[in-house]
C-alpha cells in the first residue's frame, strides 16, 4: 500500500531588462505665450556634445509574474532612469512602478504608470514619444505622462475593443488652515480598437489641484490672475483637461500614423487671464528598411 500526495507549485518568473541611448545633438527651443496684451518668451539652447535619450529613454527595469492558479496572475514592474551621458543612475523611481493582478476580468494595477491619455497620444507618434519630432503635450505637469498614487484598470479585449481607466488622488495636506492644500486628483480613460492592420483610439484626462508656473510667473491681464502659480490658493483652483484621437494603419510596406491632441490649462479657475489652450495635429509614416 502506498500513499501519494501531490503539491501544486506556482510558476513565477522575474525579468531584468533595460535600454541604453546616447548620441550627439544640438537643440534650440523658443516658447512664446501671449495673453491679451501681455506676452513672455522662454529660450533654451542645449549644445552639449553628447546627450542622452535622443531616440529612446535609457532605463533599467525589473518585472515579474507569478501564477496564482485559477486563472489569476500577480505581476509587478519597477523601472529606473539611466543617464548614459554622465554615467549615472538618474533616479531610482519616477518611471513605471506598479503591483497588479490579472485574470479573466482584465488587469488591475496600483502605483505609478502611464496615463491612458499619454498612451493614446503615443500611439499616433512615429517617434514613439521620444526623439526630435516627438509629439508634445504641454501642460498637465503632474499627469501629462505618468501619474502616481493611482489605480489602473485594463479590460479584456472585446472583439478588438479595449478600455483603460485611471484614477489618482494625493491628499498630502500639510496646512490644515487651507482646506485643499496639497490635494491633487486625476482621472482618465481611453477606448482602443485594434483589429488587423487598423488601430483607432480616443482618450481624455483631467487633473485638479496642481498649478503650473509658466516662464517663472503666470501671465495674466489682472493683478488677481497674476497670483503666483503653485501657491495653495492657486493650486486648489487649478484644472487641466486633455483629449486625444489617434490612429495607425499598417500597409505592410509602410505604417501610417495620425493624431490630434488638445489641452486646456487653467492655473486658477476663480480668475480670468490664466487660461491656455493648445492644439496639435501630427502625421507620420514608418517604412521598414532591411531586417
Amino acid at each position: 500500500m502506498a500513499a501519494v500526495s501531490g503539491t501544486s507549485f506556482a510558476q513565477s518568473s522575474v525579468t531584468i531588462y533595460g535600454r541604453l541611448d546616447v548620441g550627439m545633438n544640438n537643440q534650440k527651443t523658443t516658447l512664446t505665450e501671449t495673453v491679451g496684451s501681455l506676452s513672455a518668451s522662454a529660450f533654451y539652447k542645449g549644445n552639449n556634445l553628447v546627450n542622452e535619450d535622443g531616440l529612446s529613454t535609457g532605463l533599467l527595469g525589473f518585472k515579474g509574474t507569478e501564477d496564482l492558479g485559477g486563472g489569476l496572475k500577480a505581476n509587478f514592474v519597477h523601472e529606473m532612469d539611466l543617464d548614459m551621458d554622465v554615467g549615472a543612475l538618474g533616479v531610482a523611481a519616477g518611471r513605471d512602478s506598479t503591483l497588479g493582478l490579472s485574470g479573466g476580468f482584465g488587469e488591475v494595477r496600483l502605483g505609478r504608470s502611464y496615463t491612458p491619455l499619454f498612451s493614446t497620444i503615443g500611439a499616433s507618434d512615429v517617434f514613439g514619444t521620444t526623439g526630435a519630432g516627438t509629439v508634445n503635450q504641454y501642460g498637465m505637469a503632474n499627469t501629462g505622462v505618468r501619474v502616481s498614487n493611482a489605480f489602473f484598470y485594463t479590460s479584456p479585449s472585446f472583439s478588438g475593443v479595449t478600455v483603460r481607466l485611471m484614477a489618482a488622488q494625493n491628499n498630502a495636506q500639510t496646512d490644515t488652515s487651507v482646506g485643499s492644500a496639497g490635494k491633487t486628483s486625476a482621472q482618465g480613460f481611453s477606448v482602443t480598437y485594434a483589429a488587423g492592420p487598423l488601430m483607432l483610439a480616443v482618450a481624455t484626462g483631467t487633473e485638479k489641484g496642481s498649478s503650473v508656473d509658466r516662464f517663472g510667473g503666470l501671465i495674466a491681464e489682472t493683478a488677481a490672475a497674476a497670483t503666483v502659480a503653485g501657491t495653495a490658493v492657486a493650486a486648489a483652483n487649478a484644472k487641466y483637461k486633455g483629449s486625444a484621437i489617434s490612429g495607425q494603419y499598417d500597409m505592410g510596406v509602410a505604417k501610417l500614423f495620425a493624431g490630434f491632441t488638445t489641452t486646456k490649462d487653467d492655473n486658477n479657475t476663480t480668475v480670468s487671464g490664466g487660461e491656455l489652450t493648445m492644439k496639435e495635429t501630427n502625421f507620420g509614416i514608418a517604412v521598414p528598411m532591411g531586417g
